[in-house]
């Protein structure tokens, strides 16, 4: 098995991709943070969710967005699957709940922070 983590970029890019569904969860309530870490700068991106929306595109066929606001993302080239569920319940369940919905494949991987 190989790790991402230990194989460059230029590498991965070449890699088969896997034909598995990635939701990244980027709707949280930030309590702890203050402040919406999915739109923080990260490592010279414009905000870590695309940070990690960039490196996970590398190693799935499709990846997704998880979010209460898909317009807070705009900055992001990636399909975001917006809470249906209230704006006000900030629980994985409803990001789960929607993606279920939304996307009709068997085979998914969910990313979290």
């Amino acid at each position: 098995m190989v790790c991402f983590t230990d194989v460059s970029l230029e590498k991965r890019e070449k890699m088969a991709l896997h034909p598995i569904v990635c939701v990244l969860f980027a709707g949280g309530k930030s309590s702890r943070m203050g402040k919406n870490k999915a739109l923080l700068p990260f490592a010279g991106k414009a905000s870590l969710a695309g940070y990690q929306y960039e490196r996970l595109k590398t190693i799935f066929e499709r990846v997704y967005l998880s979010a209460k606001d898909k317009t807070l993302f705009d900055h992001i080239d990636a399909e975001v699957i917006e809470d249906e569920i209230g704006k006000e319940v900030y629980a994985p369940t409803a990001g789960f709940v929607n993606i279920f919905r939304h996307l009709k494949t068997d085979n998914m991987l969910f990313a979290m922070s």
